[in-house]
């Protein structure tokens, strides 16, 4: 199947991992296997196989197996759009929802946050000298 300016090595419109400012690669990858899951869901609901999908989606079959695999690191809108109309539902229906998640590291945030507002004044000065600490180690490595 050729590949579109969507689905191409140079395009622009990618799926895009759920927090951009943390590990990407963590991220993108727990985002992937979370899409391929429900992927994999939405079609054995619909008693589809691989092979009936990929034909009613117009796509390769391999491509199906590596999207609910999560070993399609970066489907172009175009391939979902496509996997979507195969399965009969939206495009919103297949993408997994984080709005509702918190980012990395929000509890811990939250967490040290209340903590700092209970320590009395000298307390603040001890933490805020070992956040200093470790961050300036983490700018080291």
């Amino acid at each position: 199947m050729s590949q579109g300016p969507v689905d191409g090595p140079g395009a622009v419109r990618r799926l895009q991992p759920p927090h951009p400012g943390t590990d990407g690669q963590h991220d993108e990858r727990a985002y992937m296997v979370d899409l391929g899951h429900r992927l994999r869901r939405l079609r054995e609901e619909r008693g589809l196989t691989q092979e009936h999908l990929a034909r009613r989606a117009r796509i390769a079959t391999d491509m199906i197996s590596r999207l609910e695999n999560g070993r399609y690191t970066s489907p172009g809108l175009r391939t979902l759009l496509r996997v979507a109309r195969g399965l009969g539902v939206s495009l919103v229906q297949i993408l997994p929802d984080y709005a509702d998640r918190p980012a990395p590291g929000a509890r811990a945030r939250v967490r040290l946050a209340t903590l700092v507002a209970q320590a009395s004044a000298e307390d603040v000065e001890l933490i805020a000298e070992l956040a200093t600490v470790i961050l300036s180690r983490r700018a080291q490595d």
